[in-house]
């Protein structure tokens, strides 16, 4: 991703496999397992990019489109690759129990599931593009909250009520997989697990979790996680949160924050109710729905009520000539605000 910063505000545009494919006409369930899709994807559909969006657009790749499920599939939880659609998984646990017994065997992440099909075609990638350097990655490790719906399904939610001390227990267990899981990529790709300069977290089913259940099912393991991974910076994306949410970030000592797709938050409502650093996300249905002159104000209403940022990672629905002329009057309105409180105009003046 491509950013462009000062000390009040920043901004990105970003665009990656899912628009390289629509561009090139690759439908979108091939650029998870095929080489040669993903390939022709990128050898065509970046360049278009670059042609369509202008260069202060960030281009990634090349890489298989990103999976979420790649910790749990690990685990044992099946991936399924429905015809020109996301990845989806299957629950693996029945009970409380059998995931607590099984999350204490020792796990060799390089040997199981769909790991030995994904090392094998990175190394086609790398045998492709030898000028790119491609790490390992597109097989995500989700929060521990996240992970622990995805291998129990939505009886998780019940465990919750009926047996509290043993979904606790079986969070210690999957925050410590998650962390695991999270070390082995990195050593793939000869980095240190643990980070004395920041770490991230995507935990999206924690805000599905009630505030007043967040101190006993949530901050736990989130703080067992972040004390894992890095001694630094602290950033999490949680999508859907509510007002009532977003004191428990000031708790974790968040450096930054991505609620991403959070209808029920505005940015003066993040702003008001915590003092994290945040990121305001322009979507896919926001670029179809809005105008230009719409999406110039919804940059400056972000930063005008506190956004730290805003970003728009480009999808199949903003890759034509309309949604590229939205992109670039996005990037005009960012820079103009930009501009202005670099100059030393308060974030009240972008109103006018």
């Amino acid at each position: 991703m491509q950013e462009q910063e000062t000390d009040s505000f920043r901004w990105s545009v970003s665009c990656g496999m899912l628009a390289f494919g629509k561009l090139a006409g690759v439908p979108l369930h091939r650029l998870f397992q095929e080489a040669e899709a993903i390939i022709e994807a990128y050898s065509v559909g970046a360049p278009r990019a670059r042609d369509l969006f202008g260069p202060e657009v960030g281009v990634g790749g090349p890489m298989w489109a990103g999976i979420s499920y790649g910790h749990t599939n690990a685990l044992g939880c099946e991936l399924r690759f429905p015809e020109d659609s996301e990845v989806g998984v299957r629950p693996l646990y029945g009970t409380l129990d059998e995931g607590i017994e099984a999350l204490q065997e020792k796990v060799d992440f390089a040997q199981r599931g769909m790991i030995p099909f994904y090392l094998n075609l990175w190394e086609e990638l790398k045998q492709a593009f030898p000028d790119r350097r491609i790490p390992f990655g597109g097989l995500a490790a989700e929060g521990p909250i996240t992970t622990a719906w995805i291998l129990r399904g939505h009886d998780f939610f019940s465990d919750l009520y009926d047996a509290p001390e043993q979904t606790q227990r079986f969070l210690r267990l999957v925050t410590d997989s998650v962390v695991e899981y999270k070390n082995w990529m990195a050593s793939v790709n000869g980095q240190p697990g643990f980070s004395t300069d920041g770490a991230g977290v995507c935990d999206d089913v924690a805000a599905m979790i009630s505030p007043t259940l967040w101190p006993h099912f949530v901050m736990p393991y989130l703080e067992r996680y972040f004390r894992a991974v890095t001694s630094g910076r602290r950033s999490a994306h949680i999508e859907d949160l509510t007002v009532q949410h977003l004191p428990f970030l000031d708790e974790l000592e968040l450096t930054s924050f991505d609620p991403s797709v959070s209808p029920r938050l505005t940015p003066a409502l993040f702003r008001d109710h915590c003092s994290v650093s945040f990121s305001w996300r322009l979507n896919a249905m926001q670029l179809r729905d809005l105008n230009e002159a719409q999406i110039k104000s919804w940059v400056r209403d972000a930063a005008r009520d506190g956004a730290a940022s805003v970003f728009y990672n480009i999808e199949a629905v903003g890759c034509t000539d309309e949604g590229a002329a939205k992109v670039k009057a996005f990037i005009r309105a960012a820079k103009h605000v930009q501009q202005r409180l670099t100059q030393g105009h308060s974030r009240a003046e972008l109103a006018s």
